[in-house]
């Protein structure tokens, strides 16, 4: 969609609203000129001086054409944020695996990730949850939900803690379980350990928050 699509208010922030409304996307993935001083036809211009009215043109960036999933992803997050009364805003990118990440910016981001990433962590579980239900298992997506880049700096101390208890472990030669964390955490436990020669990593309990036991490695030396 490479055209420009004319939207009027009463205000620059409700014709802003229709355009996404429109496009189901959030602002800032819209590319919006403010054209009230020039619309583009004589009706237009006739309208304006009786009403006041505000006109904006508005496309997609890049011409993005979102998927199904995703545009529903993005309702299911509006209507969180509006609950929340949460002053962010909502940017999509998507990464090279194809995957997208749904960045909540802003003075409320405390909020939206709460303690120990208790409410962003909420989120994105529910989100993934409600455009997965009635998927078939290998048809399902994932979207990340990410705020003041949290998900970075949350992997970066995983990494930390399995490291330093991968060490504690290597010395008193008994396995210990980590808080119970979610699949995705879980995996970056494991992927950072997997080349451990002293220690192996599996998962306990039940889902969503099962636990990661960091065990020492049998020597095989000893077992004859």
């Amino acid at each position: 969609m490479s055209d420009y699509i004319e939207f009027s208010g009463k205000t620059y922030e409700e014709a802003i609203s229709k355009a996404v409304n429109y496009f189901k996307v959030p602002e800032n993935n819209l590319i919006i000129e403010k054209i009230s001083e020039n619309p583009s036809n004589i009706l237009d211009i006739v309208k304006s001086k009786k009403t006041g009215e505000v006109f904006i043109k508005a496309k997609l960036k890049d011409n993005q054409v979102y998927p199904d999933y995703l545009i529903n992803a993005l309702n299911i997050i509006q209507n969180i944020v509006k609950n929340l009364q949460a002053n962010v805003n909502i940017d999509i990118k998507k990464e090279d695996s194809g995957e997208y990440v749904i960045n909540l910016e802003g003075e409320d981001k405390g909020l939206i990730i709460g303690k120990y990433g208790n409410n962003i962590n909420a989120i994105q579980n529910y989100v993934n949850f409600i455009i997965n239900k009635n998927v078939p298992k290998d048809k399902r997506v994932y979207i990340v939900i990410d705020s003041d880049n949290y998900r970075e700096k949350r992997k970066k101390k995983l990494i930390e803690i399995a490291i330093k208890t991968a060490k504690k472990v290597q010395l008193t030669k008994k396995p210990i379980t980590l808080p119970p964390m979610l699949s995705f955490e879980r995996k970056i436990i494991h992927m950072a350990l997997k080349d451990n020669q002293y220690v192996t990593t599996y998962s306990v309990g039940e889902n969503p928050y099962k636990s990661v036991v960091i065990a020492p490695l049998l020597d095989v030396n000893n077992l004859a």
